[in-house]
């Protein structure tokens, strides 16, 4: 299983791109999306104060030292987002993988972890019309696309009840930005100008986590995470060309306008690109776990993301500083379970909910978010080692968010996202005995 492991980590870093569609990707990097990690998502986005000796939780590092096995986790991630404004409503879908990550103890109460996983996506096009004193039109049209990346890498140390942890995290990916000028007529050239931001950097964000028993069998942990204000660095340019626009034929016979691009650029900066900065927000979050061990939990926390403060390339910001308040949980019935009769006590059920103020800004209102998610832990195969059973897992986890006030004068958006993945246990680094 050591080398199926290495081997996923290593096609999934390949193909890994950041994923979603909204049209308030226009602002900031994009639609940010938090992590997509199972236990993660299925409850609302609980992290915090939780941890697993068999899963990963890279939302808060302290978490990494109860892992007790080498874990890998991969996922794919399918998104439904129908926005609606004025009585006109429209459906985008996205589907990617959503993350790999692998963790494995480094001792009593030490663990790590590695993975990679998307942050944000911009997704968007619109235009507007506009009528000519000839009575032709001109359309200016706005697009945006791309996203950025994670890829970290963290440690988690136990001592007498306390967990300290701390990521280290390289951010990378690019913004692309394409407004166009068309007419509908062979009078004027229509003319594209795209600007592109290739982003990278460091940064880190630590945690810590307090456990204590409340009596033999409930415990309590308190956590916390935090992420530090950073500057990235971004390198710009430019490129822009006149295209015409023909009507064609398509395969299914029905005429369309095209586009046809000039290869040769009347702008293009590409090798002589300006040097800039991306800021992104201080993120915290905190909260409580109370529970029975490999029985059930309940955990309440709260975020806030300092979006004000964000800015790329010194250009204006609107964005406002979120707020979130989390509840989620788990059960399951019973983890000892046996035959196939019993197999689903043996799941484990988790949900979540979320209400709070998304740092989306539309007509100078700061737009409210709310969602609820739902997941299912499904046990294979399990193994003994000396006094540990352990075994991988199916997810599966499904979840619906609103954005929005309701209004019909204001753009609202309902997204329906599934979640699948599988997680890998295994034991390594074993010290094998003789007789």
């Amino acid at each position: 299983m050591k080398n199926n492991l290495i081997a996923v980590f290593t096609v999934f870093t390949i193909g890994l791109m950041a994923q979603g569609n909204s049209p308030f990707s226009i602002n900031g990097p994009g639609d940010v999306f938090g992590t997509n990690f199972n236990n993660n998502f299925s409850q609302a986005g609980i992290g915090a104060s939780t941890k697993y000796h068999n899963q990963v939780n890279p939302l808060n590092p302290a978490s990494y030292s109860a892992i007790k096995f080498t874990i890998g986790e991969i996922g794919v991630f399918s998104s439904t987002n129908t926005y609606q404004l004025n009585g006109i409503s429209d459906t985008k879908n996205h589907t990617n993988l959503s993350g790999f990550t692998l963790g494995f103890p480094l001792g009593n109460n030490w663990g790590m972890a590695m993975g990679i996983t998307p942050y944000s996506k911009q997704n968007y096009s619109y235009f507007i019309p506009v009528q000519l004193e000839d009575l032709s039109e001109v359309q200016y049209i706005y697009e945006g696309n791309g996203g950025l990346s994670n890829v970290f890498l963290g440690t988690g140390y136990k001592y007498k009840g306390i967990s300290l942890g701390v990521n280290g995290t390289f951010l990378f990916g690019r913004l692309e930005e394409t407004s166009k000028v068309r007419y509908n007529n062979d009078e004027f050239k229509s003319v594209r100008f795209q600007d592109f931001s290739n982003v990278k950097g460091f940064s880190w964000n630590t945690g810590v986590q307090y456990e204590t028993d409340l009596n033999e069998e409930l415990f309590i942990t308190a956590g916390a995470t935090y992420a530090l204000q950073t500057e990235f660095s971004t390198s710009n340019h430019r490129k822009a060309n006149y295209f015409s626009v023909t009507d064609i034929e398509n395969s299914n016979g029905k005429v369309v306008s095209a586009e046809f691009h000039e290869t040769d650029y009347i702008i293009n900066t590409e090798n002589t690109p300006t040097e800039g900065t991306l800021t992104l927000p201080q993120n915290v979050q905190a909260g409580v776990t109370i529970g029975e061990q490999d029985h059930w939990t309940l955990s309440l926390e709260a975020a806030f993301s300092e979006w004000e403060n964000y800015s790329l390339n010194s250009s204006e910001n609107i964005l406002k500083n979120s707020r979130k308040v989390i509840l989620g949980g788990s059960i399951i019935p019973n983890i000892q379970a046996q035959g196939k009769s019993n197999y689903w006590k043996s799941i484990k059920y988790n949900f979540g909910l979320k209400y709070g103020l998304s740092e989306v800004v539309y007509k100078n209102e700061q737009l409210p978010e709310y969602g609820i998610n739902i997941g299912f832990n499904l046990p294979l195969r399990k193994f003994k080692y000396e006094t540990e059973t352990f075994g991988s897992m199916v997810n599966i986890s499904l979840g619906y968010m609103h954005r929005g006030n309701g209004a019909a004068t204001s753009i609202n958006e309902d997204y329906l996202n599934l979640n699948l993945s599988i997680i890998l246990n295994d034991k390594w680094f074993i010290k094998r005995k003789f007789n």
